[in-house]
């Protein structure tokens, strides 16, 4: 089914959404073509943006792939996507973006996409999304800590290497002192 030509019409897309109805995560569907307009998405993934409904979710990201990406990743993401599934037999590409949810905080989500042929379509993107931002975070909080672990090493080894210049200049003093008439 996804690695050739087929149907994705009316009546698979009933069956999409049933399944997607059910699934744990963010999942979407959207048309390769510019506007990249999405064809469906499950409440995991409006709910992700804060919206209470597929209308709300609609008129925050106009239904469009590029309208639910933060405006500045954009063309760094859709260039990534576009080489991935070149390089890749597969067509399948990972991205990670942040989005602007309704009440206008930002989040970040990992994005896993397949690139796929339709005779209804053309060419589409199954995504599969999660929200990353706790992640994300606690990774930005242990390079804090170890930033500051550094400095503090740092700080410690300058206080030894003064600590062992003062120790060797009261060897010197001593040895001065000791052999003084």
């Amino acid at each position: 089914m996804f690695n050739g030509n087929y149907e994705l019409n009316g009546e698979a897309l009933k069956v999409v959404e049933e399944i997607g109805r059910n699934m744990p995560g963010g999942f979407f569907i959207y048309k390769a073509d510019p506007p990249e307009e999405l064809l469906y998405a499950n409440h995991a993934v409006y709910a992700m943006f804060g919206c209470k409904d597929l209308d709300e979710f609609k008129a925050l990201t106009g239904y469009t792939f590029k309208g639910m990406l933060h405006p500045e990743d954009y063309e760094k993401v859709s260039s990534s996507i576009v080489e991935q599934v070149k390089e890749n037999d597969d067509n399948i590409d990972y991205v990670e973006y942040r989005i602007i949810r309704k009440d206008g905080s930002v989040r970040w989500v990992d994005d896993y996409g397949h690139y796929s042929e339709t005779k209804t379509h053309g060419g589409v993107y199954y995504v599969f999304i999660s929200d990353i931002t706790e992640n994300k975070e606690q990774v930005k909080e242990k390079l804090k800590a170890a930033e500051r672990t550094e400095e503090e090493n740092k700080r410690l080894m300058a206080q030894v290497e003064s600590a062992a210049e003062v120790a060797e200049l009261m060897g010197a003093v001593s040895s001065l002192l000791t052999n003084m008439p």
